[in-house]
């Protein structure tokens, strides 16, 4: 019998639906804390998939955009925030695999480039791994390194203004390969989306067609 990632409490196997739930042999994670991430759900923006009523959100009518789309996966409830807590700020690098199956799921169905979004050489340091690469590899899913970082301050320090008039922080580590015809960008949460147009707005540039994301938490 394993133990819960998160809660360490053995975890009573089952054929319901929570078995089904990891892409894995053996079960990370147990019914009841699987219960606290919140799947989004009903009407949301095609762009940045926020629960919307109208088909494109408030946010991103009249905003200048890079990102053609993002999906993100879960509401970034309490239960999210407690976990991204634990995984980003405390160092439990071990439950960034629980999200395997869906991540999996995912990129099975769009045949792109997968680029996560980096963190500068001093906040890795000073973490000790990037999140959306630990997430990655955890998860035994391929991807590139096409970006880097700049370091600047901590997005959560920020305001929500501020995030929106950040200024360019990323850079193309290599150049784009001419079979590339799709990337999306990997990254742990969607708040304001400017890390992930910043970060498309570069590639774009490069001159890639296409560029969407994936992130687990909206």
């Amino acid at each position: 019998m394993n133990n819960c990632l998160l809660c360490l409490l053995p975890i009573k196997q089952t054929a319901s639906w929570e078995s089904g739930w990891l892409f894995s042999k053996e079960i990370l994670c147990c019914a009841h804390c699987i219960m606290g991430f919140e799947k989004l759900a009903g009407s949301l923006c095609t762009i940045c998939s926020r629960e919307s009523s109208d088909k494109v959100c408030k946010d991103c009518q009249g905003r200048e955009l890079f990102l053609d789309s993002n999906k993100s996966l879960y509401r970034y409830n309490d239960f999210a925030k407690e976990y991204m807590k634990r995984f980003k700020f405390q160092g439990d690098y071990i439950i960034g695999a629980i999200f395997q199956k869906e991540l999996k799921k995912y990129f099975a169905k769009n045949k792109a480039t997968i680029v996560p979004i980096p963190v500068s050489e001093a906040r890795k340091l000073e973490r000790g791994f990037n999140q959306t690469t630990a997430i990655l590899e955890q998860s035994d899913i391929q991807y590139e390194g096409l970006l880097a970082k700049k370091h600047s301050e901590k997005q959560s320090k920020k305001t929500r203004q501020e995030r929106l008039e950040a200024a360019q922080v990323f850079y193309l580590t290599k150049e784009i390969g001419s079979d590339e015809k799709e990337i999306i960008l990997f990254d742990d949460i969607y708040t304001t989306g400017s890390t992930l147009n910043l970060a498309a707005q570069v590639l774009k540039e490069a001159g890639m067609k296409k560029v969407s994301s994936l992130t687990i938490f909206r």
